[in-house]
């Protein structure tokens, strides 16, 4: 092989290699709906999922924020600090968590998150690893909340906006197997014995 192919062949090697690594970048999302959308208001929470579910990727600080108005019906956080801090006290985050505002949240992250509000335990894996993603994003398939996904996927709006309806489906599914007498903020798993 003459040096010309030799060096033609390095150039191609080194130009496939910085492609890959070029493309391990975590997706980000240039303006966050939170700066402008993150009120606790009916018609400001409605503004806030009608836009996202028009959006190409949700990030972290939007995952967040619509993740608290659903457990929580507002988001009691005034920033994205808060709304970490606040969902790693609740151990719906890993306390290693550190994740930027405007990156693209992870199916992983968010899946753990899901697990946690919706108290589902899942089987031993899970229980074994405390949640450990991978395991959270296999559990929210069985139970058909998340589609066939990988730990590292991001959502776009509308799919984030998809799953949050999936989960409240989830949760109502759950209140036929309790009885009348309880009152719906009550209902929390299958777990639960029903009160006598």
């Amino acid at each position: 092989m003459n040096s010309i192919a030799r060096s033609g062949s390095a150039w191609a090697l080194a130009a496939l290699l910085l492609a890959a690594l070029g493309g391990c970048q975590t997706a980000r999302v240039a303006q966050p709906l939170t700066a402008e959308l993150a009120g606790n208001e009916p018609s400001q929470q409605l503004e806030f999922w009608h836009t996202l579910a028009t959006r190409p990727l949700t990030s972290n600080d939007e995952a967040f924020h619509g993740l608290l108005l659903y457990t929580d019906g507002q988001d009691p956080a005034d920033s994205y600090e808060a709304r970490v801090e606040l969902l790693k006290s609740r151990k719906m985050l890993p306390a290693n968590f550190r994740g930027q505002a405007n990156e693209a949240v992870q199916r992983g992250t968010l899946a753990v998150a899901i697990c946690r509000a919706l108290e589902i335990k899942g089987g031993v894996m899970m229980r074994l690893s405390g949640a450990a993603p991978r395991y959270a994003v296999r559990e929210l398939q069985f139970a058909e909340l998340y589609p066939p996904s990988s730990t590292f996927q991001t959502f776009s709006g509308g799919e984030f906006v998809g799953i949050i309806g999936r989960m409240e489906d989830y949760q109502r599914g759950q209140a036929v197997k309790v009885p009348a007498a309880v009152l719906p903020p009550e209902i929390r798993s299958t777990d639960s014995p029903a009160p006598q």
